[in-house]
């Protein structure tokens, strides 16, 4: 088996499609990361430019706003919290979801063609996308890191250094964003691909554990929480969190739009991410609420909500929900995809045009003025300020 090297319009649409193809419990989609970047001094002046550039103002009617949702994936917990909790229609917000069965390739040609305003999943599609001369927009975060290795129980502490992978096999699926970001710092550290270790790609989470169970692989990475659904048949174990491994986080599923929605839909979209860090502060506060919600909503069992939510025992939740952009890890993280070969355009610049820190920055703003939770908004911009110095 041989991992794709560049990934073309076609070719993101027939792979795409067979990894959204997931068994159980298994991922819909996965997305991308990066190195944290940037400093406050510098974020701070790209804030007051941004101030001036565009007009920030809330409207007091009742705006639309159309989402394209991937299934019943509990990895957008804000969104479900905030439509659970009337927020949107608290903030004069009327959202229209559209959840696709297609996975990827539906629901990106619809963001691109204005049929939707955003798309809360998947940095690897809009990249590529862009790479691709699409003019879409990330403007926000939904779930930063996400992403689990898998290895036989017996081999969980084996992989510590980047010399601990030489030789070895892994498994990866295509939309998932651990393994690229795994695959970057062992090329950093002089392991690559097709020499050194080899990266295969698989149609999904179910085939790659499969794969380490049969030991036809060393390893496999997987997210949206499918390590905890690998430990349960008792041979397979996490054996590590790529963001622990190369010691920063990164970026996983981000929220698109497209250039039309972005220029016109201003309004909505802060009011959208209003609603969504309100709901985070209830998923950071009120366990139990957020649990039942997400149950209700993706049908899922209590304890695999709550497993991969906020870990239990032994498991540890590799999902963080949050709202922020990320623009300087995600630019980071195009520049890997490019360095992989996914994307066929060599400019790393090019995603530049393509990131927005400003509406989120907007939203964090208009609560800290309303001075509810205020303290809690503030630390959020705090982190704002050390990962945006890009689209601000």
């Amino acid at each position: 088996m041989m991992l794709e090297q560049s990934l073309t319009r076609r070719s993101f649409v027939k792979v795409a499609g067979a990894t959204a193809a997931l068994a159980g419990m298994s991922a819909l989609a996965g997305c991308a990361g990066g190195g944290e970047q940037g400093n406050t001094d510098s974020a701070d002046s790209g804030n007051e430019a941004s101030e001036a550039k565009y007009d920030n103002t809330v409207s007091g009617e009742v705006e639309d706003l159309n989402v394209v949702l991937l299934g019943k994936d509990s990895k957008i917990a804000a969104i479900i919290c905030a439509l659970k909790s009337g927020y949107y229609e608290q903030e004069k917000l009327n959202i229209n979801t559209q959840t696709v069965s297609g996975g990827f390739p539906e629901a990106m040609p619809a963001l691109s063609n204005g049929t939707a305003d955003v798309l809360p999943f998947g940095a690897i599609p809009t990249c590529t996308y862009v790479g691709q001369g699409d003019d879409l927009v990330i403007f926000g975060g939904t779930v930063a890191n996400g992403s689990e290795c898998v290895t036989l129980v017996e081999n969980k502490d084996k992989y510590k250094t980047p010399e601990d992978f030489r030789g070895k096999r892994i498994g990866c699926f295509r939309m998932e964003t651990g393994h690229m970001v795994t695959k970057s710092w062992l090329r950093e550290n002089g392991i690559e691909d097709g020499k050194d270790v080899e990266f295969v790609l698989l149609e999904s989470s179910a085939a790659e554990v499969a794969a380490v169970e049969n030991g036809e692989l060393d390893m496999c990475f997987v997210n949206s929480g499918y390590g905890y659904v690998a430990t349960q048949g008792g041979k397979c174990a996490v054996a590590f969190r790529p963001n622990e491994l190369v010691g920063r986080e990164f970026p996983c599923c981000r929220q698109s739009t497209n250039r039309t929605a972005f220029e016109e839909k201003r309004s909505a979209l802060i009011k959208f991410e209003i609603a969504n860090l309100r709901a985070l502060y209830d998923i950071e506060n009120d366990h139990a609420g957020t649990i039942a919600k997400i149950v209700e909503y993706s049908g899922q069992p209590e304890e695999y909500i709550e497993n991969i939510t906020y870990g239990k025992g032994d498991y540890v939740a590799a999902m963080k929900f949050e709202m922020d952009p990320y623009t300087d890890d995600v630019k980071a993280f195009y520049g890997n995809m490019v360095d992989n070969g996914d994307i066929e355009d060599t400019d790393k610049d090019l995603i530049d045009a393509h990131l927005d820190a400003t509406i989120y920055k907007a939203a964090l703003d208009a609560l800290i003025e309303r001075g509810e939770n205020k303290a809690f908004y503030e630390d959020l911009l705090k982190v704002y300020e050390k990962r945006n110095t890009l689209g601000a």
